[in-house]
């Protein structure tokens, strides 16, 4: 298992760099699937039962025709095309007569499958299937867009059945497949990912409090997302937060108990005010520039190594970063000695509130000033229909801004009136034990009062008892 993220991206650059042909290697599967809401056990038993003996095989697995693979996302594929035909041939190590070959029930499953992180397990997608055989004419039933850009694999079950009873003789999963939508899907998506990285992410969210709900087949259950590593595995993972912020700052200040931020020590700056500034500033340029080889920033995830399970999806969660503007560590002795911890996030985040409109400004003027420079590099990289293309993507991503900043603003307002009415309850509440206070008061210095005159009255009247006395008392003498 590898414990530095950052040297799977550079073992693949160096190796293309190096013209070297990447291979396409099937690999053994053993875990659990979720196919059609049943959860399937694939662990393989290796033989082929016959009668009271178990009989060796070999298994081989062919493509036709070969997918293609990119430097920058690996294999891929579209959802529109046929996946290539399977060629799956079982070899027996003992040869059986043909009569006995005819009598075994041996049949081979296809799934498409990604990874289901919260159970640590694959979850079956489905696939299209039009034709004789199951392993040929067969199309990806969704893309990697409508999956969190989620990698799917092909997994090849050999199963042998007995008296009703199956056996799993072998499985094996393909290398991981980007699924487009369409030719340029891999492109905007890509895009997509990069902007929830560099754009300015509304103050409002480093004190929102985030839940992670389950899905709908699911028993309801809300995890909390706190300033834990577990915290932030539900904060990715929550199927119910759409727009998941990536931004460096975000992931430094709301989790900053187990996500590190570290600069190069010549972007260093004297004051948290300035450390946003550089900050927003090196994202902005790598994003233009697209400078492979002088990352300005890296990330350190701090987990448990003894904890497989933990270091598993943090690992993946980390693969939907796909960037190559901030290096990412999950230890720091990995980390480059030019790199220097930034401290102090809670002035960070102080500051990063009053900066939000000035990192805005900065980007609206960035984003002018550099829009020639942009037409040009997607010129070459993009042969069919770039201008228009351009659009699309940037009317996509305007659109899918404003729909983020329309919900987080609705948030913010139903948090606002929430806190509203908490307010208007507490000083109503305040009010009414207040005049319940002065009403009491005033009952107690009521009875005060006629307790006074009560006495004054039996003092008066003692004293006119006196004088009657007195006066008869000289009337008599």
């Amino acid at each position: 298992m590898l414990t530095q993220i950052e040297s799977l991206h550079n073992q693949n650059q160096s190796m293309l760099s190096t013209n070297e042909v990447v291979k396409w290697e099937w690999q053994p599967f053993n875990n659990n699937i979720v196919h059609n809401g049943q959860t399937l056990r694939i662990e393989a038993s290796n033989v082929i039962k016959y009668q009271n003996s178990n009989q060796g095989y070999s298994l081989d697995l062919k493509l036709w025709k070969p997918f293609p693979f990119s430097a920058n996302i690996g294999w891929n594929w579209h959802k529109s095309w046929n996946i290539p035909e399977l060629e799956c041939q079982l070899k027996i190590d003992n040869d059986l007569e043909h009569h006995i070959l005819n009598t075994l029930t041996i049949v081979a499953n296809i799934y498409i499958v990604k990874h289901n992180y919260d159970k640590m397990e694959m979850e079956s997608i489905g696939c299209q299937r039009n034709g004789i055989s199951i392993l040929r004419q067969l199309k990806f039933n969704t893309t990697s867009y409508k999956n969190e850009y989620q990698k799917f694999q092909i997994l090849v079950v050999i199963t042998q059945i007995n008296s009703s009873q199956q056996f799993v003789i072998d499985a094996k999963c393909s290398p991981y497949i980007f699924v487009d939508s369409r030719k340029h899907a891999r492109q905007q998506a890509l895009n997509n990912n990069i902007q929830l990285i560099i754009d300015p992410f509304l103050p409002e969210n480093l004190d929102k409090d985030f839940v992670k709900k389950e899905r709908k087949n699911q028993p309801k259950n809300l995890l909390k997302v706190d300033n834990t590593i577990q915290g932030l595995i539900n904060y990715f993972t929550a199927p119910n937060i759409r727009h998941k912020i990536k931004h460096p700052l975000f992931l430094a200040i709301k989790f900053d108990k187990c996500v590190k931020l570290y600069l190069k020590k010549q972007n260093l700056a004297k004051n948290s005010k300035d450390i946003i500034l550089k900050v927003q500033s090196i994202l902005m340029k790598s994003n233009q520039e697209r400078q492979y080889s002088d990352k300005g920033m890296a990330l350190l995830f701090q987990i448990d190594q003894t904890n497989e399970l933990e270091f598993k999806k943090v690992y993946e969660i980390t693969q939907i970063f796909e960037n190559d503007i901030f290096m990412l560590y999950t230890k720091q002795d990995q980390i480059p000695v030019d790199y220097t911890l930034v401290e102090e996030t809670s002035r960070l985040k102080y500051y990063y509130k009053q900066l939000y409109p000035n990192l805005i400004n900065q980007k609206g003027g960035i984003n002018q000033q550099s829009e020639n420079q942009e037409e040009q590099a997607i010129v070459k990289q993009v042969t069919l229909n770039e201008k228009d293309y351009e659009n699309q993507i940037d009317t996509h991503l305007l659109i899918k801004q404003c729909q983020q900043h329309k919900q987080q603003q609705e948030e913010y307002n139903n948090n606002q009136i929430f806190n509203y009415n908490n307010q208007l309850s507490y000083y109503y509440n305040q009010y009414q034990l207040q005049q319940q206070q002065q009403q009491q008061q005033f009952q107690i210095q009521q009875q005060q009062w006629y307790n006074n005159m009560q006495q004054q009255l039996q003092q008066q009247q003692q004293y006119y008892i006196m004088q009657q006395q007195q006066y008869q008392y000289h009337r008599f003498y």
